[in-house]
């Protein structure tokens, strides 16, 4: 990855946090080492992205009721005025997001549809520590039956 590209990975006017969290990881050991994850678990970017996609519209086509996704679990969408851009180019995106909650309503897993592209489009979870970084292995949990 050439330095602009990294560099709009930080925090910036773009993202406050960036998309890096606290992690000091190269941005493709990051990806590299979600593949790895992934791999382990027979899971594709793609299949995973599809199955994040899934929850992320039945959540938003609830209009902020919640949406039970089974085994205790739900999922309620937070409307967000304005689109945010890719930091890896692609498009501009919606900027709402799905909270995954279990029975006792703790958070699982929080999808935005930039999260959905990056996956989907670079295999990129974000960095440990980012407000959204989905971590592959608890969404193949969190996402059960519906996984990919």
């Amino acid at each position: 990855m050439n330095d602009e590209k990294a560099g709009s990975l930080k925090p910036s006017t773009l993202s406050s946090e960036g998309f890096l969290g606290s992690d000091a990881r190269p941005f493709e050991e990051i990806i590299a080492d979600d593949k790895r994850t992934l791999d382990r678990l027979g899971i594709s970017a793609l299949r995973m992205a599809a199955a994040l996609e899934s929850v992320y519209r039945r959540a938003r086509d609830n209009l902020g009721a919640a949406v039970d996704l089974g085994s205790g679990r739900r999922a309620v969408f937070h409307e967000s005025m304005g689109r945010i851009p890719s930091p890896l180019g692609g498009g501009l995106f919606e900027k709402g997001e799905a909270v995954v909650t279990d029975a006792q309503g703790n958070e699982l897993l929080r999808i935005t549809a930039l999260s959905i592209h990056l996956v989907r489009e670079h295999g990129f979870f974000q960095g440990r520590g980012a407000h959204f970084r989905i971590d592959p292995e608890k969404a193949a949990e969190v996402l059960g039956p519906a996984r990919p």
